[in-house]
């Protein structure tokens, strides 16, 4: 009996071990392994499996994944054969792909409305046949995507939109244009602050509002002539912006009991919250009283900073350009780890890596040579980012570009995507969103050379951007100010990558959090 136990533990472990893993279908290059991926009784295998088709383009294994996808009871797994299909496959399979999304939370529909929008030439079709009435909240992601970097295609989309009448395309198109500094057709702006519905109208005029504030006389005929043209009284919100174009466009500044009534309301509050000085400048000394009065706080706790400040010589550092995309991107729960893991790679590294892109976002071409670390490091990072899909910060990005590597020894390296039931926010600390609170600090080696170099009494700092995910670790790093000393830079990156906190919350809930972090290196 013992012998007979023994002799089926063994050939169930064989069994096992014949099985494939997540970390082997990310390596694999055969249709034939990715075939048993897909029919892993193992979801996160699945998921791989799914992903690997999509980053490869192998589409010969459409047929299995709508296969899987009509039976697939796991979340994760049906979020990577969703994307699958809905980026490799025909209009039919676009189709299959939103009525299974629908089956599940929320949440889904954005993964969907991504993988149509690297689609490229039929995305803006898909998304007025399939997305407008999808549950998708990912607007501005889904123009920033589809038009980069085709940016002349701009006055096309915006003309096909604002004939659609669709509110949220529309401010997920003006977002997308204000964040990446291209402006709006003209004749598409004039059409657009006329139109009936309250929503367009009142986003194209804060658009203009925030967007010319700084030279309102490039507004030119028709626009000007229509932003001037009297009209009835509309919303407070969207008459306030009109009013401020007109004294942005020469007209006189007068107070009004009107104006100042809005500015002590809660829609105010929510519409002006950190409103940059470019617009407040065309605000009446009461107005900007009003708006001083109630959102300022003060405070008799302390009259001095919570930080010493910094003394002696400072070293001016330098603005850093941002990276025309973000890699590696958010990967299924778990996947990361296990490709880093299975490799038994528990280095530490720092560096920058550069990478082609095709338009999907797909990884065409990386370097990974300026970074030093282990062979087996180094392959099974390049695995980890040829897993993923790059989302530009800009549709102005380039295609290639560098980006900045950080991972603290045998730290994990912070990229897994939420589950399908929670959405991919990144917001900024503030206002209802409680910032994180560090938990484990690292202070960074100081370089001798840079120290030498500094001389005594000297300081100087580095400011990083990073995400500070719902799990309390820091991904997404990038440099916004660095020090003429390339080791310093280095050192704090490295020190930042193994940062813990508490994470920031909203509504209770932990969330990823956009978030500046400065380290000081003062010599003594």
């Amino acid at each position: 009996m013992n012998k007979t136990l023994l002799l089926l533990l063994l050939l169930s472990t064989i069994a096992r071990a014949d099985q494939p893993t997540a970390a082997s279908i990310a390596a694999a290059t055969t249709a034939d392994v990715l075939t048993a991926g897909l029919h892993s009784p193992d979801a996160l295998t699945r998921a791989t499996a799914a992903r690997v088709a999509t980053v490869r383009n192998v589409a010969e294994l459409l047929p299995q994944i709508r296969e899987m996808l009509a039976t697939e009871k796991d979340g994760v797994a049906a979020r990577e054969e969703i994307r699958a299909l809905a980026l490799l496959g025909n209009d039919a399979d676009v189709t299959a792909a939103a009525a299974q999304s629908a089956k599940w939370p929320a949440p889904m529909d954005d993964a969907l409305a991504d993988a149509i929008a690297r689609r490229g030439n039929d995305a803006l079709d898909l998304y007025h046949s399939t997305l407008a009435d999808s549950r998708m909240a990912t607007h501005t992601e889904f123009f920033r995507q589809l038009l980069w970097p085709r940016s002349g295609m701009l006055p096309v989309v915006a003309s096909r939109v604002l004939g659609w009448h669709d509110s949220k395309a529309w401010k997920g198109l003006l977002r997308t244009a204000f964040d990446s500094e291209a402006a709006m057709p003209a004749g598409v702006m004039t059409a657009s602050v006329g139109v009936p519905e309250d929503e367009i109208r009142f986003a194209s005029i804060w658009y203009l509002v925030r967007g010319y504030a700084v030279d309102p006389a490039s507004i030119k005929d028709p626009l000007r002539a229509a932003l001037l043209e009297p009209r009835e009284a509309g919303p407070d919100r969207e008459d306030f912006g009109r009013e401020l174009l007109r004294r942005m466009l020469g007209g006189e500044r007068k107070d009004d009991e009107r104006w100042l009534k809005f500015l002590e309301s809660d829609d105010a509050d929510q519409l002006l919250q950190n409103e940059s000085q470019n617009v407040l400048q065309y605000f009446t000394d009461a107005e900007y009283r009003v708006r001083h009065n109630r959102c300022a706080v003060q405070s008799a706790e302390c009259k001095v900073t919570k930080t010493r400040p910094l003394i002696g010589r400072a070293i001016p550092g330098s603005a850093v350009a941002p990276p025309p995309f973000i890699l590696p991107s958010l990967l299924p729960a778990g996947l990361a780890d296990a490709i880093i893991n299975d490799a038994h790679c528990k280095d530490e590294w720092v560096g920058v890596a550069l990478a082609t892109v095709d338009a999907a976002g797909r990884v065409k071409e990386l370097d990974l040579s300026h970074i030093e670390m282990s062979g087996r490091c180094r392959d099974a990072l390049a695995t980890v980012i040829r897993m993923s899909l790059a989302s530009p910060l800009s549709l102005r990005s380039d295609f290639s570009g560098s980006v900045i590597l950080a991972r603290g020894r045998d730290r994990s390296l912070c990229i897994n995507e939420p589950p399908p039931s929670e959405r991919v926010r990144l917001l900024h600390a503030g206002g209802e969103i409680k910032p994180p609170i560090v938990k484990r600090r690292v202070e960074p080696a100081f370089p001798h050379d840079a120290l030498a170099q500094m001389g005594g009494g000297a300081h100087v700092l580095v400011i990083a951007e990073c995400v500070i995910s719902r799990e309390g670790c820091v991904r997404s790093i990038r440099l916004l100010k660095k020090a003429p000393f390339a080791d310093i830079n280095g050192a704090a990156l490295l020190a930042l990558s193994e940062w813990t906190f508490v994470p920031g919350y909203l509504d209770g809930k932990p969330v990823d959090v956009i978030f500046n972090l400065t380290v000081n290196f003062q010599a003594r």
